[in-house]
């Protein structure tokens, strides 16, 4: 029960930030300026953690340690949140962490060598069947613009899987989640936001001080901190299958939640697409054997 307390907390602190990030890029606020707010508070506040432990590049390398950075800092939220812009919040739950298992064991096995077999190979190919009756439509419709979002969601979550292999093999080196978290984030801030303010366009001086205090505290510290510690306790308790079973609840929470919150109803189509996503997510990850294993 702890377990599960722990993996449905990460998993609304997610959902939260597609509803939140939505909301800022659609209202008063660029995802330059998300990006920006986001970095600026977890860097400032991740900063001790990279004094006490270091940057960590001797311990994974030169090239792991620029993916990791790369696909969990400023590119990675600069995607998402302007898929955002163009499609709605039900769409980026389904896509980003829905498709993030197709990519990441893409890449395992290129780059890795596993090997993707029995129920969790029949897990992968229900998650591009979903895509196909998700989006399919969306695709080619090209006057509402989603197709757009489309792409760049699918962009993010390629980004994202890169980020979670990289992981996966730095982690035998003791690169720790949460060292991992506060590299990305000092190193974003340091080299984005001098850019952001000198050379992007951004809305930050005319937007409210309410929603940016409310995107500055959830962004930097919610998504960037207490959500990562939530997954990582959610790991430790259940195991890394389950754990990251939590995640192929997201595509519905996002769906149900944009409703009331965002105004954005799904159509009928948008259900089978979601539930074939969330289904496929829980096979891939390791949840079905993990739950229904045969005791030895």
């Amino acid at each position: 029960m702890q377990g599960a307390a722990w993996g449905l907390f990460a998993i609304s602190i997610w959902v939260g930030w597609i509803l939140l990030t939505r909301y800022g890029v659609t209202t008063t606020l660029s995802p330059y300026d998300i990006t920006a707010l986001r970095f600026a508070c977890a860097g400032l506040l991740l900063a001790p953690v990279v004094y006490r432990r270091g940057w960590g590049i001797r311990q994974v390398g030169v090239t792991k340690w620029l993916v990791i950075v790369c696909c969990a800092g400023v590119p990675y939220v600069l995607i998402a949140s302007s898929g955002l812009q163009f499609a709605p919040a039900a769409h980026a739950g389904a896509l980003v962490p829905g498709t993030m298992p197709l990519w990441a064991a893409l890449l395992a096995m290129l780059f890795l060598k596993e090997k993707i077999t029995g129920v969790r190979k029949l897990g992968l190919m229900l998650i591009p069947v979903g895509i196909v009756i998700f989006v399919g439509a969306g695709l080619t419709d090209f006057a509402s613009g989603n197709w757009r979002g489309h792409l760049l969601f699918l962009t993010a979550a390629m980004t994202w899987a890169s980020f979670t292999v990289a992981m996966r093999s730095a982690g035998q080196s003791g690169f720790t989640p949460l060292q991992a978290a506060a590299v990305v984030s000092v190193v974003s801030a340091v080299v984005y936001l001098p850019v952001y303010l000198l050379f992007l366009p951004h809305r930050i001086m005319e937007a409210p001080l309410g929603p940016i205090f409310t995107q500055t505290i959830y962004q930097g510290i919610f998504v960037s901190i207490i959500s990562l510690y939530a997954y990582a306790r959610s790991v430790a308790i259940l195991g890394a299958s389950l754990g990251a079973s939590f995640a192929s609840l997201v595509p519905v929470l996002a769906m149900l939640t944009a409703i009331p919150l965002l105004g954005e109803w799904p159509k009928a189509s948008d259900y089978i697409g979601i539930a074939a996503i969330t289904f496929g997510v829980f096979l891939s990850s390791g949840a079905y054997q993990a739950i229904f294993r045969k005791p030895d």
